[in-house]
């Protein structure tokens, strides 16, 4: 709209002297309703309810309603609005004809944003209404490219080999300080975690640089960028990090919490070198993304009563078993704040803290001066605690303080490095601690995976190799389901990760069978017929509940 002027808006935006044919032809495909997935009306309605209230809104204001997927965007009318202006505010510019320019947003009835664009491109602004996902989306695409332009002509030529030391640390305290390099650091970083993204990459190859995001435990490759930008972008994520700059022949680590929308987020960072140059990782740590309850973890009823029963225990032990990335840590930070709830001194020791909880200690291990698992526990021990989280047990020693700590009116949460639940109970026994011991603190263990969920809205009928259905025993005449990919999950497939599990309660009659010759496949057995539903089974009714595809309960199956 003409700042001002609400009636002029629709009149510009589609009038056929102010748009080319191109946005006539974006314009019309947009009024076309959306193709459904086959046999998912239900679920195509679900997935369109943010296009359907933004195409009423944009009826009820008499304004066109266009979708960016495809739209011909002109780089020269995008560098109208600044990318940081458009990031913050959610709103791309689309066409410029002489003294008007139509931008695409999610809220069109933004007076305020009106005037600030008016003002700041000198044109007058035209409204076309997308969704809001559809606006971020275009802004990342586009805007990170130009991002990385910008940046390139900053540095101006000047990345060249340095001889000395000195002059080297100078040179990259200088480059990494450029603004657009600082801007472009920043905007990965906010892309990230807005992305929900757990891990960022920058990975040097032989002609480019490639930025992957690790995005519901499956890598994506977000963009390609130049390398002569590496030497910078790495001094500054350096910088940020609190390292040497100046070295770059050893890997080093670091870590520094930035915040987005007053939202703190954790950055561990590690940087390797390499043969074309230092790869950078970055893990994300979000408070807000990552920390979930107990009614979040997708237990069965009869399971989380079990789970919230063992939590409510005044001491004992309660194990959380997996590899990593498996989802360990969420599951013991949603323990912890049902613990919380009953008013009880907490006192956690990780390594790293990766979560920080208002109201609990939380110790973090420094092995370089010495303080590891074992000898914090000693001294908290003197803190009186009531409940105690252990990162991890990785040695006799921790597991024997552990073990003692829960024989003497404690709570021990933590984890442990097995495959399935039955194995904590033989690891524990191998790492020296007494079979009689075990039987006095041992609550239970839960064992999980995660696994990728899927996208409901582009289901369609998943081809079964027979070699699968034979490992799982499952019949020629059962069907399946994956997801194909489309525009709300990005064309990945994925909506997200989900945990399957299998939770041991160690009974009275499951304690006379703990001895030290006990093997994991009697304890697994004994579990079976007392009711413990095998992880492979419990990711089996996933699968039959179209929640995930049975390639998952493959991926993750136990027996």
């Amino acid at each position: 709209m003409a700042a001002g002027d609400k009636n002029s808006t629709a009149r510009s935006a589609v009038g056929d002297d102010a748009l080319t044919d191109a946005l006539d032809a974006a314009l019309e495909a947009a009024k076309k309703p959306p193709p459904k997935a086959p046999a998912a009306d239900k679920a195509d309605a679900k997935l369109t309810a943010d296009e359907h209230s933004q195409r009423k809104l944009a009826e009820r204001l008499s304004l066109p309603f266009i979708r960016l997927h495809d739209y011909p965007f002109d780089e020269t009318v995008l560098s109208l609005i600044p990318a940081e202006f458009a990031r913050k505010h959610d709103v791309i510019p689309l066409r410029v004809n002489k003294t008007h320019l139509l931008v695409a947003l999610a809220s069109p009835m933004d007076m305020d944003l009106f005037q600030t664009l008016n003002f700041i491109t000198g044109y007058n602004i035209d409204v076309a209404v997308a969704t809001r996902s559809e606006v971020q989306w275009a802004v990342r695409k586009y805007y990170g490219a130009r991002d990385d332009e910008l940046a390139l002509e900053s540095l101006n030529g000047t990345t060249q080999p340095y001889k000395a030391a000195a002059d080297l640390h100078d040179e990259m305290m200088r480059l990494s300080s450029e603004k657009p390099i600082v801007r472009l650091v920043a905007n990965i970083i906010v892309d990230a975690i807005e992305r929900r993204a757990s891990d960022i990459h920058i990975k040097p190859r032989d002609k480019n640089v490639e930025l992957i995001y690790r995005m519901d435990g499956v890598l994506t490759n977000i963009r390609f960028f130049s390398k002569t930008l590496l030497p910078a972008v790495v001094s500054r994520i350096k910088i940020l990090g609190g390292m040497n700059i100046a070295e770059r022949r050893l890997p080093q680590d670091g870590r520094c919490c930035v915040k987005h929308k007053s939202n703190p987020v954790d950055l561990r960072i590690s940087i390797m070198p390499t043969v074309e140059g230092e790869s950078v990782v970055i893990r994300l740590l979000n408070a807000q993304v990552g920390l979930k309850a107990v009614s979040e973890l997708g237990f069965s009823e009869h399971d989380e009563d079990i789970f919230l029963d063992l939590l409510n225990k005044s001491n004992g032990i309660f194990l959380v078993t997996g590899p990593t990335g498996s989802g360990k840590s969420t599951t013991l930070y949603a323990a912890l704040a049902e613990v919380q709830k009953q008013n009880v001194n907490i006192l956690t020791v990780e390594d790293p803290v990766e979560y920080h909880m208002d109201g609990i200690q939380q110790i973090q291990i420094n092995h370089t001066t010495g303080y590891t698992f074992a000898r914090a526990l000693r001294n908290i021990l003197r803190h009186d605690p009531d409940v105690i989280l252990v990162g991890e047990i990785r040695d006799e020693e921790t597991g024997k303080i552990a073990v003692e700590s829960a024989l003497t009116g404690h709570l021990v949460l933590s984890t442990l490095h097995t495959n399935d639940a039955a194995g904590a109970v033989t690891r524990l026994l191998e790492m020296g601690i007494e079979p009689y011991l075990l039987t006095g603190c041992l609550l239970g263990v839960l064992a999980q995976r995660l696994v990728k969920r899927n996208c409901q809205h582009c289901l369609e009928e998943e081809p079964v190799d027979t070699l699968i259905r034979h490992a799982l025993d499952i019949s020629d005449k059962e069907t399946f389901y994956r997801s194909r990919g489309c525009e709300h999950c990005n064309h990945t497939g994925v909506a997200g990760r989900m945990a399957v599990y299998e939770l041991l309660e160690v009974s009275d009659s499951l304690r006379k069978l703990i001895h030290v010759d006990i093997t994991s496949g009697e304890i697994h057995d004994h579990a079976i017929r007392e009711g413990m539903v095998s992880l492979t089974e419990n990711a089996l009714a996933r699968a039959r509940s179209r929640e995930i595809s049975l390639a998952e309960v493959y991926r993750v199956r136990l027996d």
